[in-house]
């Protein structure tokens, strides 16, 4: 997925891996190397307001909604990060992807390379 169509996912609603809604893509951030989107805030809670990190990995999209590859309460559970000047730490990415159980090192799937 490239970045202007990632820019696209702000507000789209937010699926987890059994169909269940979990929110609306508040963000989108993007690989400081390889500038391609990694990761997006879900908003979740009655008003929206408080933002999760979700990886893109595994994602798929489709007319006006998010799939992801993790459950509801994993994304509900998941580490508070304020990313600071819209920018995550080395750290924060690495205790993320150990928090959803992903290796950094792992190719994408065909999934990712259709985003």
């Amino acid at each position: 997925m490239n970045v202007e169509r990632a820019q696209d996912l702000i507000g789209t609603p937010v699926f987890d891996r059994n169909g269940d809604r979990v929110g609306r893509v508040g963000n989108v951030y993007v690989d400081d190397v390889t500038h391609q989107p990694e990761w997006v805030t879900v908003r979740i809670g009655v008003f929206g307001v408080k933002e999760t990190f979700v990886p893109l990995a595994g994602a798929t999209t489709e007319e006006n909604r998010l799939d992801l590859r993790v459950s509801k309460d994993r994304v509900r559970n998941a580490p508070r990060i304020e990313a600071e000047h819209g920018h995550l730490s080395d750290q924060e990415g690495r205790d993320l992807y150990h928090y959803y159980g992903l290796d950094q090192g792992e190719p994408p799937t065909e999934a990712e390379q259709r985003l």
